[in-house]
Parts: structure tokens; C-alpha cells; sequence
């Protein structure tokens, strides 16, 4: 059975004591349940992940000027991952 990437919330402070102590207690399992069971699967063969605001951001900041679209393809490639793309084949 292979892998799953799964993107989960869960309370920061369930998160911090695992950190921590590397320990789940009793009462934080149903909220790792949780967060598991309603968890965003991430798609087989995604392409990388990061912060498309930020993006928007920096192409903003730009001005108004001419852009050819290799520019933008730059600014994207230059653009900080968050999640690395998921190279299975769909």
C-alpha cells in the first residue's frame, strides 16, 4: 500500500506537545481523528505547492511595464515551494 499526503488542521496546542514530547495523549487522539477524517487528500501527480498570494504579490509589485510570459514563468519557478510536487505518474 503506498503513501498518502494528506493536508490536516489540528489545534496548535495538540500539535506543540507532540513536538515536544513526541507523545500523543488520550484526549488528543479524537482531535487527530478529526483532522485526519477531514483532511484534504492531496490528488496523485500534484504539481508542487506554494503560496499563489504571495505570488500575486511579487507579479504586482511589478509595475506597468511589458512582460513577455517567460517572465511570469520565471517568477513562478522562483516562487518558494511548500509542498514538493508529487512526481507519481496519474
Amino acid at each position: 500500500m503506498g503513501d498518502i499526503k494528506l493536508v490536516i488542521k489540528i489545534p496548535k496546542r495538540v500539535y506543540n506537545y507532540i513536538r515536544k514530547y513526541e507523545h500523543i495523549a488520550n484526549s488528543d487522539v479524537l482531535d487527530i481523528k478529526d483532522a485526519i477524517i477531514n483532511g484534504t487528500p492531496l490528488p496523485k501527480g500534484h504539481g508542487r505547492i506554494g503560496d499563489l498570494d504571495a505570488l500575486r504579490k511579487e507579479v504586482s509589485s511589478w509595475g506597468m511595464n511589458d512582460y513577455e510570459p517567460s517572465d511570469f514563468i520565471d517568477a513562478i519557478d522562483q516562487a518558494d515551494t511548500i509542498i514538493e510536487a508529487d512526481m507519481r505518474e496519474v
